[in-house]
């Protein structure tokens, strides 16, 4: 929905170079239902937009998937700097040191009790004593799936200021780096999506029993 959204599509066309890269092998989890019937489905999975100099350096970077909306004007405004300072790299130490002075001032981005609640979601599904619960949740809750009459992904919202205010601070403690330099404490630290891949096969009779709660 977001890539294809044509706001998007022109921007991105006209004001950047883009390129894609996978950062880690994407993880399926497999399910056994017997008689050579099997159920396959991806297992969590996260993006990133970089925002490079032509020397591949990341200026600014729009973590996790978001809206077309939300998307457009990170790009926007990446571009606006970009042509406003060259991102050169004391405008991008004192544009993040600016960006993130003024959230930790209003107190935005901080870890919101929906927050909370979400991350001990995703605490209590990776903790699960058997790997094939873990892997259905992972599959089923990171972004909402529709199916009518085209699959189409719901992001849901309230991220977007919880991870930028974190990347804001991360730029302020280093130099300009590349994806590459910058992948493992962007998808490991702050969208603490593991980096790993594959394919896994779990046997559906190992799998934790629905829990049923009565009012």
């Amino acid at each position: 929905m977001t890539f294809s959204d044509k706001r998007v599509v022109d921007l991105l066309r006209d004001k950047f170079v883009p390129a894609w890269e996978s950062v880690a092998p994407v993880s399926f989890a497999v399910f056994d239902l017997g008689d050579g019937r099997t159920v396959r489905g991806t297992m969590g999975g996260e993006i990133a937009i970089y925002f490079c100099r032509p020397d591949g350096k990341v200026f600014d970077i729009l973590p996790a998937l978001h809206s077309p909306h939300a998307t457009y004007w990170a790009m926007k405004r990446a571009f606006e700097f970009y042509e406003k300072t060259g991102a050169t790299d004391e405008a991008i130490a004192a544009h993040h040191r600016e960006l993130f002075a003024q959230m930790a001032k209003a107190g935005v981005g901080l870890m919101t009790p929906g927050i909370q609640r979400s991350k001990k979601a995703i605490g209590v599904r990776r903790a699960a004593s058997d790997k094939g619960t873990a892997a259905l949740g992972e599959m089923t809750a990171s972004k909402s799936m529709v199916r009518s009459p085209e699959t189409v992904v719901v992001v849901e919202p309230g991220g977007l200021d919880f991870y930028k205010r974190q990347v804001h601070e991360a730029f302020t403690k280093s130099v300009p780096r590349t994806p590459d330099e910058w992948k493992r404490e962007l998808f490991e630290r702050i969208l603490e999506m593991e980096l790993k891949g594959g394919e896994f096969t779990y046997d559906v009779d190992t799998l934790a029993p629905i829990d049923i709660v009565e009012d």
